[in-house]
């Protein structure tokens, strides 16, 4: 039993950084110096926390809307998902909550293994600094912004602050 664990793990972290789908137009690559996500919560003072992730993936959606997710080798989890409101030109702010007229909403989803708990954005606001082509990959733009929320878990008053950026996350535009 420990080996089909050990089997379906390695297969979930293959399939999540070797897909593309062609209807979302998704990206999914290990980080370079120049390029990620970087994270922390609380100013790093929760439980010393600070989330610097190892690989992403960018889909851009079918209703203009853009999910950043990333995972660090501890397995915790990021997912930034702005809706169309605003476009993502430099310098539009998403704010948490907000509704566009698809009924998106955009929000920070961080799911942290140790301990276990997921936080759900509440309010808040995601900077796009900068969307640019890529300079030699025509058909991929390269995203680039700042964050800064307040979470809380499900039904637990406990808030915390997720603040970091992003920087030249390639995606298929």
């Amino acid at each position: 039993m420990k080996n089909l664990h050990l089997f379906l793990t390695v297969l979930a972290l293959f399939i999540f950084s070797c897909s593309s789908d062609n209807e979302n137009n998704s990206s999914t690559l290990p980080i370079s110096e120049s390029q990620g996500i970087n994270a922390s919560i609380n100013g790093g003072s929760f439980s010393d926390y600070n989330f610097s992730d190892s690989i992403y993936q960018v889909t851009k959606g079918a209703n203009n809307t853009i999910s950043i997710d990333a995972s660090d080798m501890n397995g915790n989890q990021i997912t930034l998902f702005l809706n169309s409101t605003g476009g993502f030109s430099s310098g539009t702010i998403k704010n948490m909550g907000d509704i566009d007229s698809n009924n998106f909403v955009t929000y920070i989803l961080l799911r942290q293994v140790n301990p276990e708990v997921s936080y759900f954005s509440s309010t808040g606001t995601v900077t796009i600094t900068e969307n640019r082509a890529h300079p030699t990959d025509s058909g991929l733009q390269l995203l680039s912004g700042t964050f800064e929320v307040t979470a809380n878990p499900i039904n637990d008053p406990t808030t915390i602050t997720i603040a970091g950026n992003f920087v030249e996350l390639e995606f298929e535009d």
